[in-house]
């Protein structure tokens, strides 16, 4: 009997191609993984900084309640997850309870009755991406008739982050093509977009908990956090380079840059078949509603309180304190301890005083992201402007704002 012409076969990894976020991914490859090996109760995946040299947990698949949500550390100081770095390969671990438990991570895994592990270094072009676990609550069940299994699954869930990495390189880099085409010339430096992507995740990390936010989402606001005023390719160059404070036409014409935020992002997104719903919503939402304020007095829509999405919140803080920290055609520095006064009379009406809070009680970790992303210009004479300092709980000074733009 002669074998069939055609064959009809479902494909087993057909929910890859659907525009879903890496995380619903990864638990779809999870569901995969437990057809064949059933003993794996959670698969993790960290990003790695290499600039701060920071380890970040970025999505997971976990049976019960997740160890390490918004887990962070420096590699260097995670000596076991460092060795692997250096030796570039793998490391098993069949019995984590016989592991001394000096560090948090083992801790928790031990805490929540996780027993054995796998952890894959990921690379792209050599250079260290993260990692990938693969966690049991059994011992002894990670063994050389598993592991190319478990390769093959992690080296396919490291192409999945590196193409969203990818992704948005690309539109970045469109949007500063964009900037640079338009002759616009952006008195924000590199290291000031920098600075406060690094505080926005610094400040979606720690109010995590209390939003509900995942790994990916808090990751994706530092991705997407320098992309938040975008609409000043749209705004006049006199006028965004104005070494003064702007009339109040000018000042009409510089909040458009909200709503052209998001138009110029829908744009470019549809243009690179980008235009997966969660990317574009992150961006837009950054791009347009960055300085609407708590009290719904900001703009463009007047949105208040909770309306107002949390990822434009937490940007909003990162980027005022940025502003009031930096020197500007139009001001000079401000010190970190008068900014973070500043931001706390803002929590009264402009800013999310979680938000506020938690970039204020990490000083230590703000003073390190300063001195790593450093304005290379020097600050022009403090006698050839006039501050005021702070502001109060009704109504901010007028250096504030024009801090602020």
């Amino acid at each position: 009997m002669s074998a069939p012409l055609e064959i009809q076969h479902h494909d087993l990894l057909d929910a890859l191609n659907k525009k879903t976020s890496v995380s619903d991914k990864i638990a779809f490859l999870h569901r995969v993984v437990r057809q064949h090996c059933a003993f794996i109760h959670r698969i993790g995946v960290a990003v790695y900084d290499q600039r701060t040299d920071t380890l970040k947990t970025f999505a997971h698949s976990t049976e019960g309640e997740n160890p390490l949500g918004n887990y962070q550390c420096k590699l260097r100081e995670a000596r076991a997850l460092y060795q692997i770095f250096l030796d570039g390969q793998p490391r098993v671990v069949n019995d984590i309870a016989a592991m001394p438990s000096a560090r948090e991570h083992t801790r928790r895994l031990q805490a929540f009755g996780f027993r054995a592990s796998y952890t894959i270094p990921t690379y792209l072009d050599d250079s260290l991406t993260g990692f990938v676990f693969f966690n049991s609550r059994f011992p002894d069940v990670f063994d050389e008739s598993s592991l190319p299994y478990f390769d093959m699954i992690a080296r396919l869930i490291s192409l999945l982050v590196s193409v969203e990495l990818q992704q948005v390189r690309t539109l970045y880099g469109a949007l500063k093509m964009a900037t640079s085409f338009s002759g616009h010339k952006d008195p924000e430096t590199g290291e000031h977009l920098d600075r406060m992507a690094h505080f926005s995740r610094l400040i979606a990390n720690e109010v995590a908990p209390h939003y509900g936010l995942s790994d990916e989402f808090v990751e994706s606001i530092y991705w997407f956090a320098p992309m938040h005023d975008v609409g000043k390719i749209a705004i006049p160059d006199h006028i965004i380079r104005k070494p003064a404070k702007l009339s109040t036409d000018e000042f009409e014409v510089m909040k458009t840059h909200a709503t052209r935020g998001r138009e110029i992002i829908n744009s470019m997104l549809g243009n690179f078949n980008l235009d997966r719903s969660g990317m574009a919503r992150m961006i837009g939402n950054i791009a347009e509603y960055h300085h609407e304020n708590m009290d719904g007095s900001g703009y463009p829509c007047g949105l208040r309180g909770d309306d107002i999405p949390i990822e434009a919140r937490i940007v909003a803080v990162a980027d005022v304190f940025d502003a009031l920290t930096s020197t500007r055609c139009y001001k000079p520095a401000w010190s970190n301890e008068e900014a973070f006064e500043a931001l706390r009379g803002m929590a009264a009406w402009k800013l999310d005083r979680l938000c506020v809070d938690a970039l204020c009680r990490h000083a230590g970790k703000v003073q390190e992201i300063q001195d790593l992303f450093q304005d290379s210009h020097e600050p022009p004479e403090r006698d050839a402007f006039v501050l005021r300092r702070g502001c109060g709980a009704a109504a901010p000074s007028a250096s504030v704002l024009d801090s602020v733009r």
